[in-house]
C-alpha cells in the first residue's frame, strides 16, 4: 500500500513539473507572437492566459483583435503536442451580431481609455469617420479608427452599420466639409440640427443650385453651401504636390487651443495637430506621437536642423541617458528657414534659430529628429484615404 502511495506521488510531482513547462512554453511562444503582432496595445488588442485542465489539455484563453495573432498562436501551440482547448476570443464576437462597423454622427466624438465618461481622454473621431466595433459593455463600444487606434466611445455617438450598409456608403456620392466650424441648419434653412468641424465626411441626398442637402450618418438631412464642400472622390484623389498646401493648412489652426487628446479644428494637442492636417490633405497618419515617431524616413539629431524640409515632423522629448531611454514627449511639423509649428498650450509657431525672437531653447535642446512623410506613402503607419478599404 505504502508502496503504490509513493508511486502515486511521484506521479503526480512528475506531471505538475511537466504542466509548468508546458506553461512556460505556451507563455513564451505567446509573448514572442505578441511582441510581433500587437507590439502596441493602442493599436491592437492582443490577450493571453493558459492554464491546464483536470484531463490534461491545454486551456487558451484572453482575446484579440488580429486572425493572424491567433492563427500563429495556435500554429505554435501545436509543437508542443498538447490537446488545445481554444478560448481565445477573436474580436468582434459573433454574438455582436451584423452590425461591427459604424459612422461617427456627431461633429467631435471624445475617445476615452476606459468605458465611462470619467476616463481619460485619448483622442477624438469626428463625423463620418468610418470605425470598426471591437466590443461592447453597457452603453459603450470598444472601437478601433481608421489609423488603428483602440478606444472606448459612448454607443450614442455612433450609427452602428453591417458590413453592407458600409460598403453602400463607400459607393454613394459623398462631400468633405472644409471650414473648421460651421452651424448646420435643416433643409429649409431655419432649424439647427447640428455644427460640423473640417475634415468631416456626408453622403449627397440632392444638389440645388447653390447648396447641397446632406445626410448626417442617422439619416439627419441637412443643407451646406456648395463652397463649403469639396466631393469626395476629388478630394481624396487630390496629390500634396508642394509641402507649402501642409503649411497653409496648419497656418488656419493657429491660436486654436491645446486639448488633450483633441483631434479636431475645435483643439488639438500636438499629434492630433499634425494628424489633422495631413488628414485634410488626405493622409492618415498614426495617432500620438510615439507612434508617428516609428513611420517615416529617419532624420537624426546628428545630421541637424538643416536636413529638415517643409512638412517634415519634429519630435521631442528626453534623449537616452542616465540609464534612461529615449522618450518621445511632443511632436510638431517643420515650416521652413528653422521654424516649425505645433500646438503647446496654443497652435504656434516657433523657431530653432537662436536669433529668431521666437526661439525655443527648451524644444531645440530636447529635440529628438525628424520624420519625412511625402516621400513614404504607403508604407505602414502613413496611408492615403483613396487607399484606405474603410473609406
Amino acid at each position: 500500500m505504502r508502496y503504490t502511495y509513493y508511486i502515486l506521488m511521484i506521479f503526480i510531482v512528475f506531471a505538475c513539473n511537466d504542466s509548468k513547462q508546458v506553461l512556460l512554453k505556451a507563455n513564451q511562444m505567446s509573448q514572442k507572437i505578441g511582441n510581433h503582432f500587437a507590439p502596441d496595445r493602442r493599436e491592437a488588442i492582443y490577450t493571453t492566459s493558459f492554464s491546464m485542465s483536470s484531463n490534461g489539455n491545454l486551456i487558451v484563453s484572453g482575446e484579440t483583435s488580429l486572425p493572424e495573432a491567433k492563427l500563429a498562436l495556435f500554429s505554435s501551440l501545436e509543437g508542443l503536442e498538447i490537446h488545445l482547448v481554444d478560448s481565445l476570443v477573436l474580436l468582434p464576437e459573433q454574438q455582436m451580431g451584423d452590425k461591427i462597423w459604424g459612422l461617427v454622427n456627431l461633429s467631435v466624438v471624445n475617445l476615452r481609455s476606459h468605458p465611462k465618461h470619467s476616463a481619460e481622454l485619448v483622442s477624438q473621431a469626428i463625423m463620418g469617420t468610418p470605425v470598426k466595433i471591437l466590443n461592447q459593455k453597457n452603453s459603450w463600444c470598444q472601437i478601433q479608427t481608421p489609423d488603428k487606434y483602440i478606444a472606448w466611445v459612448d454607443k450614442a455617438a455612433l450609427n452602428l452599420r453591417t458590413k453592407e450598409q458600409m460598403m453602400n456608403w463607400r459607393n454613394a456620392r459623398r462631400v468633405v466639409c472644409l471650414p473648421h466650424f460651421q452651424i448646420a441648419k435643416d433643409i429649409k434653412g431655419q432649424e439647427t440640427i447640428t455644427d460640423i468641424v473640417a475634415g468631416s465626411i456626408l453622403e449627397v441626398k440632392e444638389e440645388r443650385a447653390n447648396y447641397l442637402l446632406l445626410n448626417l450618418p442617422d439619416e439627419r438631412s441637412i443643407r451646406l453651401n456648395k463652397a463649403d464642400c469639396i466631393d469626395f472622390d476629388l478630394w481624396k484623389s487630390k496629390e500634396v504636390k508642394e509641402p507649402s498646401i501642409l503649411t497653409q493648412v496648419a497656418k488656419e489652426f493657429m491660436g486654436r487651443p491645446y486639448l488633450w487628446g483633441g483631434t479636431s479644428s475645435k483643439g488639438v494637442d500636438c499629434s492630433g495637430f499634425v494628424k489633422s492636417v495631413y488628414f485634410m490633405n488626405g493622409i492618415i497618419i498614426a495617432r500620438d506621437a510615439s507612434l508617428q515617431f516609428l513611420h517615416g524616413e529617419t532624420i537624426s539629431p546628428e545630421q541637424g536642423f538643416e536636413k529638415l524640409v517643409e512638412g517634415d515632423l519634429v519630435f521631442f522629448g528626453r534623449k537616452a541617458g542616465d540609464g534612461k531611454s529615449q522618450k518621445v514627449t511632443h511632436v510638431g511639423m517643420y515650416i521652413k528657414d528653422g521654424e516649425f509649428i505645433h500646438s503647446s498650450g496654443r497652435v504656434k509657431i516657433n523657431s530653432f534659430d537662436p536669433e529668431a525672437e521666437n526661439f525655443s531653447n527648451y524644444r531645440t535642446v530636447s529635440w529628438l529628429g525628424g520624420r519625412k512623410i511625402l516621400n513614404r506613402l504607403g508604407e505602414e503607419g502613413i496611408v492615403k484615404v483613396s487607399e484606405h478599404p474603410w473609406y
